[in-house]
């Protein structure tokens, strides 16, 4: 698939029920060995996503998601935002590409558009440590851990440890 045929915009609401869809097996895989599917299957579904947490999240200030797409399908979504904390600082919340789009540059571009939509600030982000494959997306594109850890506890007893990451507004586009 060439770039050019990739658009990306801006979602919304009327969008959410088929970017949780695409959003759901890229995310359960990223799981895949650190939390049993059963667990899986409590903890999200699609149909949470689109009715009570993207909304939730995109109700925050200055929060957006957007998608990539390419003939009428869609191929990726990142969700960002300014940190509550520090809104010189960009959060991206979730950012996931459908398998088939891996490796094309779909992630890429999502998570440009983040980073170009806080030009002047760090981009920060949360990783589950276990996660080889995003952290070394996210290590090849410029960002260094930076001594933020997290227990994510979606179930009494079930957690999963979380590094954050950072990178610099002069971290490199590629």
């Amino acid at each position: 698939m060439k770039s050019k045929v990739v658009k990306l915009r801006r979602a919304g609401p009327n969008d959410f029920a088929e970017v949780a869809e695409m959003h759901y097996p890229p995310w359960r895989k990223s799981l895949a060995g650190i939390l049993d599917d059963h667990v899986l299957d409590v903890i999200a579904t699609p149909k949470l996503w689109a009715t009570l947490k993207y909304p939730e999240a995109l109700n925050q200030s200055g929060w957006s998601m957007w998608v990539a797409e390419a003939r009428g399908k869609l191929l990726g979504m990142t969700v960002f935002g300014p940190v509550a904390a520090n809104a010189n600082d960009l959060q991206i919340d979730a950012l996931y590409t459908a398998e088939e789009a891996q490796g094309l540059g779909v992630g890429l571009r999502l998570l440009n558009k983040a980073a170009r939509s806080n030009p002047s600030g760090d981009v920060i982000l949360w990783c589950a440590e276990k996660a080889d494959k995003a952290r070394q997306f996210y290590e090849d594109n410029s960002f260094q851990l930076d001594g933020r850890s997290l227990l994510w506890t979606p179930l009494p007893g079930v957690s999963v440890a979380h590094v954050g990451y950072r990178r610099h507004p002069s971290g490199p586009e590629r």
